[in-house]
């Protein structure tokens, strides 16, 4: 089974008053955190599950995608960073061309676990459902997943919010795999480090 994984690293950080995924956390940049582990759940699904997971990389910054490139994957620019996040999405869909399965994951959470990511994915494909999202104490979040039919309705999507529209649209269609609420967080502002470090 082929599925993309795409790791959406573009945001401004508005918020956090300077580019937040270029920040050192525990030794190096925020992004690199959940880019690591995706890495590492990469080779455990291909190597335990014999699924072909292609993982790209969507940033507006070139030090994010020469990074990625070195790592093994695939660097796609940003060039509508400031419409938001449906732009990364985008993206990152039109990039992963036959994949039957689509995930969705954002760089500023860096306490996703490896085995989380793992374990989403396989419960996911198990599930039969249509779409997929990790929540934690009744909240949604990332990463989220679409089976290859929800393609076209992810490309339409504008705005700063994503496919948790779809979700919303479909709830029918959604499995939901349970993490730690400390797994969901992410950071949006410079006090927010300080629960990782």
């Amino acid at each position: 089974m082929k599925m993309a994984w795409i790791y959406m690293a573009s945001g401004f950080g508005s918020r956090f008053g300077e580019n937040k995924l270029l920040v050192e956390l525990a030794g190096k940049p925020l992004y690199r955190h959940g880019l690591d582990r995706l890495i590492e759940a990469k080779k455990r699904v291909e190597e335990t599950e014999g699924w072909q997971v292609q993982l790209i990389v969507v940033s507006q910054y070139r030090e994010i995608l020469e990074t990625a490139a070195s790592l093994g994957a695939e660097p796609v620019m940003n060039t509508k960073s400031a419409e938001g996040i449906a732009a990364s999405l985008r993206f990152g869909t039109e990039a992963a061309k036959d994949a039957r399965i689509l995930v969705y994951s954002v760089a500023d959470q860096p306490g996703m676990r490896t085995e989380s990511f793992v374990d989403f994915l396989k419960g996911f494909v198990q599930s039969g459902k249509g779409m997929g999202c990790v929540c934690a104490g009744g909240r949604r979040g990332n990463p989220a997943a679409f089976c290859a039919g929800y393609r076209e309705e992810l490309l339409k999507l504008t705005g700063d919010r994503g496919g948790s529209r779809l979700l919303k649209r479909f709830p029918e269609d959604v499995w939901q795999y349970s993490v730690e609420e400390r797994e969901l967080k992410d950071v949006d502002l410079p006090e927010d480090l300080g629960q990782w470090k």
